[in-house]
């Protein structure tokens, strides 16, 4: 059975808001039928556990009303049998109670196995304009945090809400079979006992969720600071980061502490109302054991006393499985407004597998918005053919990248079309259109795995024959070898163990090993220095090489040799043709050039003082 989803769904980036706890228990059970095996053993186990354990009021009272019998030979013979027997009750209620709590928590795990994975598998399926808006510490949160205080909270909960009421009504059953008198007075308490219960869960979930979400923000901010701690030390902002965390960390506590306090007075205050109840009890069973009221003897009395006791712990225990509840709530309330996001960009169900042909882009009157109130594009059209290289230009800000991010369909237009070789790339499966398409961006994204992993990433099931040749194609393969480990290596997180030219040829190998028909660079060389750059720019002409290629540029210098340039401003197309033709439109591209280069004996230099010699002009052709 799958898991329920709550009507109407929606669309990210905004979530649900929260859902009445009804709702959110009745989707939380279709969680439990792989569960029911495992269930069913454990309620089993509880159920003879509940049983022997209140067995032990009535054995009780049979023990002391043996006693007074004196030395008669029978009587020693039924404290003997009685002993034994309480000595096997107690023996077999410990073995069933490792049994249920064994089997409670291997149903625990599996259930947060299961949310964890479906959770991770959720956000791998989601457009990059959900992660726009989202925090990656409020994401991670969901599966640290949210996750595991739902398994806890709630597995934990699922027997004990039946055996905490069986053990009430078969205690109160018992207590009738003692003294019906005495049960009259002890249940003047219950009424106190569910009204303190009952405002205990009701505050529990509100305090439950603030919990959460400081917890989230704590995860929101330690992983802000630890992503950028080269940032954080360079600008020596280590005690202002400190601080931040102590700020979030402080109204983590607050929230943690009144959840506590909740939890920490509603025991006392139900033991408290029990406490009144027992010592009524004892007073009026008192009274007629004296007086011979009721026929009640004093093992009756003790026997009663204790199954109230044990009536009382239910009591008790039925609180924090409301407090429990409440807080399951909370983290499963979190976890299904994202699970119930859906991507913006969803595969048709008859979509296609696109055919591997020659790599034709064509962008038809396209236009595009990341917020419906605010267009990025307007109006695009482009064509670029199989063996081209074109290069996009334009201020900060134009649409360049958003041009580029509609080609593998991380976004949807909102006017018009993007094909390939004819094919509407909504028409086709992701899988198949992706794979066709090669990104050598300028922050080159590498991982906490070994040289070959990083590259084997551009095709997983590469033999290491190719993966050794993709590396030599990019430059890479003398470096890898000086490694100590050499493919074997270890580059760290995001490969902080090597240089920023090491760690692009890497995302060049990446890439050929994909062998795309389209690639697109995102100014790949913009941040190297002239010896990388020659090297990562020799790499990128084979990689080029019969591909159509589009061409992100920030540096002028890098696209004066492509086949055709598109000058972009705000949105639009504005130029179109090649350096030459471009500088003599004297327009935005010939401003823009200006602004980069200037011109010292006739020699183009960067503003800098730098000259860009071959090596470093860019793409050749």
């Amino acid at each position: 059975m799958s898991p329920r989803r709550y009507k109407p769904r929606r669309r990210d980036p905004s979530p649900p808001p929260g859902k009445p706890t009804r709702a959110v228990l009745l989707r939380l059970a279709t969680y439990l039928p792989p569960l029911r095996w495992k269930l069913l053993a454990a309620a089993v186990c509880m159920i003879f556990a509940t049983t022997f354990g209140l067995g032990i009021g009535p054995l009780a009272q049979r023990f002391l009303d043996a006693i007074p019998r004196g030395q008669e030979s029978h009587s020693l013979r039924e404290l003997n049998l009685l002993a034994l027997l309480g000595a096997g009750m107690f023996f077999l209620k410990a073995a069933l109670s490792y049994g249920q709590q064994y089997l409670m928590a291997n149903a625990a795990q599996r259930l947060g196995m299961r949310l964890r994975n479906q959770v991770f598998e959720h956000l791998q399926s989601l457009s990059l304009s959900f992660f726009d808006t989202r925090k990656t510490g409020q994401l991670m949160a969901s599966i640290t945090n949210d996750v595991p205080a739902l398994q806890n909270n709630f597995t934990s909960t699922i027997l004990d809400s039946f055996s905490a009421p069986l053990t009430v009504v078969i205690g109160i059953g018992l207590l009738f079979y003692f003294s019906w008198q005495l049960t009259l007075v002890s249940m003047l308490i219950l009424p106190a006992v569910a009204f303190l219960i009952t405002i205990a869960g009701r505050r529990m979930r509100r305090y439950s969720a603030d919990v959460q979400s400081s917890l989230a923000d704590i995860s929101e901010v330690a992983e802000e600071t630890l992503s950028g701690v080269r940032a954080v030390k360079s600008f020596a902002n280590e005690p202002y980061e400190v601080k931040r965390f102590q700020r979030r960390s402080s109204q983590a506590f607050r929230s943690i502490m009144r959840s506590t306090r909740m939890r920490a007075a509603i025991g006392p205050l139900i033991e408290l109302s029990g406490a009144v109840g027992i010592i009524a009890v004892l007073w009026f069973g008192g009274w007629q054991v004296v007086y011979g009221g009721g026929g009640l003897t004093i093992g009756g009395l003790s026997a009663f006393v204790l199954t109230l006791q044990q009536i009382a712990q239910a009591s008790r225990n039925l609180a924090n499985i409301n407090m429990s509840l409440a807080a399951a709530c909370a983290a499963a309330d979190r976890l299904f407004q994202l699970l119930d996001t859906e991507s913006n960009v969803q595969e048709k169900p008859d979509a296609v597998v696109l055919p591997r042909g020659e790599g034709r882009v064509r962008f038809e009157g396209v236009s595009f918005a990341y917020r419906r109130e605010l267009k990025v594009l307007e109006d695009i059209t482009l064509e670029a053919a199989p063996g081209q290289v074109l290069a996009l230009v334009g201020p900060t800000g134009a649409g360049k990248s958003s041009i580029a991010a509609l080609i593998p369909r991380f976004y949807d237009v909102t006017e018009g079309r993007v094909t390939i070789d004819g094919y509407d790339v909504r028409d086709v499966t992701l899988t198949s259109l992706r794979g066709q398409i090669g990104i050598v961006p300028q922050e080159t994204v590498l991982f906490a795995a070994t040289v070959r992993e990083n590259i084997a990433y551009g095709r997983l099931e590469a033999t290491e024959e190719e993966i050794i040749e993709a590396a030599k194609a990019a430059n890479a393969h003398n470096f890898i070898v000086a490694l100590p480990e050499q493919y074997d290596t270890l580059i760290g997180e995001r490969g902080v163990r090597l240089s920023g030219g090491e760690r692009q040829r890497l995302s060049i190998a990446r890439a050929i090993l994909r062998n795309p028909r389209i690639l697109i660079l995102d100014e790949a060389t913009s941040s190297l220095d002239t010896q990388s750059e020659a090297l990562v720019q020799d790499a990128l002409d084979r990689l080029m090489a019969e591909r159509t290629t589009l061409v992100i540029a920030h540096r002028l210098s890098t696209v004066r040799h492509a086949d055709l340039i598109l000058v972009i401003d705000r949105g639009r197309i504005v130029e179109r043709g090649t350096h030459e033709e471009l500088l003599r439109l004297e327009g935005v591209y010939a401003r823009l050039y200006r602004t980069q280069f200037r011109w010292e004996g006739g020699r183009p230099r960067i503003a800098s003082g730098q000259p860009t010699g071959e090596a470093g002009s860019g793409i050749v052709r």
